[in-house]
């Protein structure tokens, strides 16, 4: 049956609140209690089924006052968990099937489908799956978009997901895209990154020693090995990199300085972009608009600051480091000697 936020799980939670008091109504009192505080009505059959559905779908410790034949909870301390019962959780619930949508078929979409059901008011009954978006205006409202999704086979997530898990070292043939033909890599897989619509795996490359970052997508005939490694205390990826560049990093870090106008500049005020960042103007060069500003910061992601620097065309001009400089101006130069 698909989730609907029924008046079963809002009666649910009210009930909760009632026992958990701590003033031990009898059912007369709760059902009248849940008409005039709650305005939800219900019947003496129906009250008695939800105190056992309670009791045994939720072990929640319902026991009566043996002189009042009162309600209350043998544990004080228990509450039923919260249910997405109102609407702003509603909308909550929709917003996360929505971003959950953009990981569907690896297995985090299906540890969050997990989570989901084990908040179910039924048996399965609350899942990603069966949360339904109805195409109506105020349900387009809040959205995420992204690159599209390389679709990845269903054995090589199965895979990576038995290694992360076993720390097993694994074998696979690659082609990055500066090679000219694929190799075997042998890796001990550290971590799964989603960077701009794709899935990599960062991983230590045992033959090159060192880490690297493979793209889900391009790794063929992956094999398990039944070596297991020790997973290294840095071995998180935001660790060895702050900024807002993306997966690709490198083992030495540069001071980098620009200089940025425009919207460029307008942009770039309210992101972090590297370690010991500083905005400062430019009055040497102040732009067009008198907006210039200096972005300095130290980063290990030349080759991405590379490629962000000249997408800004006229309105970015790298100061330094010499290897972001003599990339851009070579960039320059052979876009001039194009003839259209």
């Amino acid at each position: 049956m698909a989730v609907d936020f029924t008046e079963k799980a809002k009666r649910y939670q009210a009930m909760d609140e009632i026992i958990a008091s701590g003033r031990k109504p009898n059912w007369k009192e709760i059902i009248a209690e849940l008409q005039n505080k709650y305005g939800i009505k219900t019947s003496r059959t129906s009250f008695f089924r939800d105190i056992e559905d309670l009791q045994e779908k939720y072990n929640a410790p319902i026991d009566t006052d043996f002189e009042t034949n009162g309600y209350f909870y043998t544990d004080p301390h228990y509450r039923l968990p919260r249910f997405y019962t109102d609407e702003n959780a509603a909308k909550a619930a929709k917003v996360i099937k929505s971003l959950m949508d953009m990981v569907k078929g690896n297995p985090l979409y299906k540890e969050a489908q997990e989570v989901f059901e084990s908040l179910s008011i039924e048996n399965h009954d609350f899942s990603i799956e069966n949360i339904k978006i109805n195409k109506k205006p105020e349900n387009d409202r809040i959205i995420f978009v992204g690159a599209p999704n390389k679709s990845i086979p269903a054995e090589t997530w199965r895979l990576i997901d038995k290694a992360l898990k076993e720390n097993l070292i694994i074998t696979f043939s690659y082609q990055s895209l500066t090679d000219t033909k694929p190799s075997v890599r042998r890796v001990q897989p550290w971590q799964l990154i989603y960077d701009n619509g794709n899935w990599n795996l960062h991983a230590f490359d045992i033959i090159k020693k060192g880490h690297r970052r493979y793209s889900l997508g391009e790794m063929k005939n992956i094999k398990l090995t039944s070596e297991i490694f020790k997973l290294p205390i840095d071995f998180d990826f935001r660790k060895m990199t702050v900024g807002s560049f993306g997966c690709m990093c490198h083992d030495f870090y540069l001071d980098f300085k620009i200089h940025l106008h425009g919207y460029a500049a307008r942009f770039a005020k309210n992101r972090l972009w590297g370690k010991a960042q500083t905005i400062e103007a430019d009055k040497k060069n102040p732009g067009p608009d008198g907006d210039g500003i200096i972005l300095s910061f130290r980063s290990n992601q030349l080759y991405s600051i590379r490629r962000w620097t000249w997408q800004w065309a006229d309105e970015a001009i790298p100061l330094s480091p010499k290897e972001l400089t003599d990339d851009w101006l070579a960039r320059r130069e052979r876009v001039n000697q194009i003839s259209i």
